[in-house]
């Protein structure tokens, strides 16, 4: 395979040795593992921007991994692996990684594309005959992009109960199979579990191996992972951290799930060094050939020809202002971030095991502004009249049908949900959000981009586009 500008990082990785950690203090490790000597004060600024939260009791404790340039500025532990025990995290603490097992379930079927053994243009029919498409042509690429329109189990109700218990797999597509659609396939883009549940099913098909034995032989062997591996309810794994849910009264142990059903979706569990490792190895063409790789950090499209934010398991969005290929994850206990931005040959890797705020995406943020700086473009005015935007709009999400209400307020444009999972919220907990305006009739709210169309004095169509999601609401 050709090696993209990363290759080198490598050998860097392996080539330096860590010093010697401090001892816990009164808030656990505050900083143990590797630290480059000739990046001190980033290392300092590092250190409390993961402490901070930790001394606040908001979060238990952290990992991150940082590289740049193809040398390491720091791989360490923070906080707690265990409130009951009082037990530090250790330097190459394991978590759950939750959503960004996707990358791994995208990159395997992209080399087992390369070998000829699957098609990701080709209908899921192909490869799962059974599967009932309610009259829709879904490809394996439209899985892997969120397109599909199959309703994701983790929003139904009924699957609840197999999140506890170990159910056949067959019992939980059934619940897939027999939901209707969200939306036809293409025509929107909805974060959705059950496609990635389905992306793995194709893998142990068109592979001959099962899920765990094909990512830890063919992806962490490979590439040297040691602390990685499919995570298990009841195996005991060393290094591995205990998870804490954020509750009314502070964190609290984290409610229980069964590996079997996050599988291709969220299953895994590694290290914040292993991961860093990963985007070394996947950016720097380890993993894939270039054409492999192109499609994966490729957005797709709709129907209608709109080009999304996300590829295939991997966002492709700005932090910062930065461009950055970046995906998180979330699951019972457990939060992270992981990301690369191009440009500036920067790879960041955020662990959290609780699930308070802040999260690690805003802890990787930080990060990313102290070693690449803040390039967010500043707003711009918008000189027209903002009662064109007025209305409210409404189109599929997550869990059912979602529904903001725009309003001009003086000389800005608001944006106040009203729906969401098709439930009224209540009036009470309505909450407007300012709108900044970025140029060709479309606004943003952080990362989330709003952009209306329509014709004469009134728009009527609202494209939502959240990056990792991609709705088109019309005016009710």
């Amino acid at each position: 395979m050709k090696a993209r500008a990363l290759a080198p990082t490598v050998l860097a990785f392996a080539a330096c040795t860590p010093p010697a950690s401090p001892p816990p203090g009164e808030f656990g490790a505050e900083g143990v593992g590797f630290a480059h000597p000739d990046h001190a004060p980033h290392v300092e600024s590092i250190d409390e921007i993961m402490m901070a939260p930790i001394r606040e009791g908001v979060v238990a404790g952290a990992s991150v991994a940082v590289v740049q340039g193809g040398e390491r500025i720091v791989v360490r532990g923070y906080g707690w692996a265990n409130l009951e025990l009082s037990a530090p995290t250790p330097k190459d603490a394991v978590y759950e990684i939750g959503s960004i097992t996707k990358q791994f379930t995208t990159a395997s079927l992209l080399q087992l594309q390369e070998r000829g053994h699957v098609d990701l243009d080709a209908e899921i029919g192909t490869y799962l005959p059974d599967f009932p498409t309610q009259g829709n042509r879904i490809t394996v690429r439209e899985l892997l992009d969120h397109t599909s329109g199959i309703r994701g189990y983790t929003e139904m109700t009924a699957a609840r109960p197999y999140f506890v218990r170990r159910v056949p797999r067959d019992s939980l597509v059934a619940l897939i199979e027999a939901h209707p659609f969200d939306f036809p396939t293409g025509e929107h883009a909805i974060y959705n579990n059950s496609a990635y549940y389905l992306a793995g099913m194709i893998l142990e098909q068109v592979s001959g191996m099962t899920y765990e034995e094909y990512v830890e032989e063919k992806i962490f062997g490979e590439l040297g992972m040691d602390r990685s591996h499919y995570c298990s309810e009841t195996e005991i794994h060393e290094g591995k951290v205990t998870g804490y849910d954020a509750g009314p009264d502070g964190l609290r142990n984290k409610g229980f799930v069964v590996h079997n059903i996050p599988f291709a979706a969220g299953s895994l569990c590694a290290s914040a060094g292993d991961l860093a490792t990963w985007l070394v190895a996947l950016h720097g063409g380890e993993v894939l050939t270039d054409d492999a790789y192109a499609q994966m950090i490729e957005p797709g499209d709709l129907n209608d020809g709109t080009k999304l934010r996300y590829a295939l398991g991997l966002s492709v969005t700005d932090v910062l202002g930065h461009r950055a290929i970046h995906h998180g994850g979330g699951i019972n206990g457990f939060l992270s971030q992981s990301l690369y931005l191009p440009e500036e040959d920067l790879a960041v890797v955020v662990l959290v095991n609780s699930t308070g705020p802040p999260g690690p995406s805003a802890l990787a943020r930080r990060i990313v502004e102290l070693l690449a700086g803040d390039a967010t473009r500043e707003p711009i005015t918008f000189d027209g009249d903002l009662a064109y935007f007025e209305g409210t709009y409404s189109g599929p999400a997550r869990a059912g049908e979602v529904a903001v209400r725009i309003t001009a307020d003086g000389d800005a444009l608001t944006m106040t949900p009203v729906t969401a999972g098709d439930q009224d919220i209540p009036e009470d907990r309505q909450e407007a959000d300012t709108l900044d305006y970025r140029g060709d009739m479309t606004f943003s709210s952080g990362t989330l981009l709003l952009t209306f169309e329509g014709e004469g004095n009134v728009a009527t169509v609202l494209r939502w586009d959240q990056g990792a999601g991609y709705t088109v609401m019309v005016r009710r």
